[in-house]
């Protein structure tokens, strides 16, 4: 596991577990808080979602998807990427967007309780 300043991510996540301020499988695999928007992010990918950065930033409030996701990837989910052009509302010109999502066999290996989370997370949605 990595090391996070005095403390592998193992010892982090444990104590994490402890305060309540991290879930974590069996698997290894950690999840976050609901109301944090990593949680948020996870808890769509969960779902089955495929989601971009507008996705985020209109549902979350956070233009920072790469990074929720570089953070859920170091925690060991399997986030997918594919880039698709697209058009954009400038005069034609096309862009190349980064579409998000979980492999299904991770949402598999996931199992009830990562639909538990996905479902804790979008209760979390709705009292925003």
């Amino acid at each position: 596991m990595a090391k996070l300043g005095n403390e592998t991510a193992a010892t982090a996540l444990q104590r994490g577990a402890a305060e309540g301020t991290a879930y974590q499988i069996a698997s290894g695999l950690s999840y976050p808080p609901p109301s944090t928007v990593k949680g948020r992010v996870l808890g769509d990918l969960l779902a089955g979602r495929t989601i971009t950065h507008r996705d985020c930033w209109i549902e979350h409030g956070s233009s920072r998807l790469a990074h929720h996701v570089y953070a859920l990837r170091r925690d060991g989910w399997p986030v997918d990427m594919v880039e698709r052009e697209v058009p954009t509302s400038d005069s034609g010109r096309s862009a190349a967007i980064g579409f998000y999502s979980l492999p299904q066999d991770a949402i598999h290996q996931a199992g009830e309780r990562g639909q538990r989370y996905a479902a804790a997370v979008a209760a979390a949605k709705g009292g925003q």
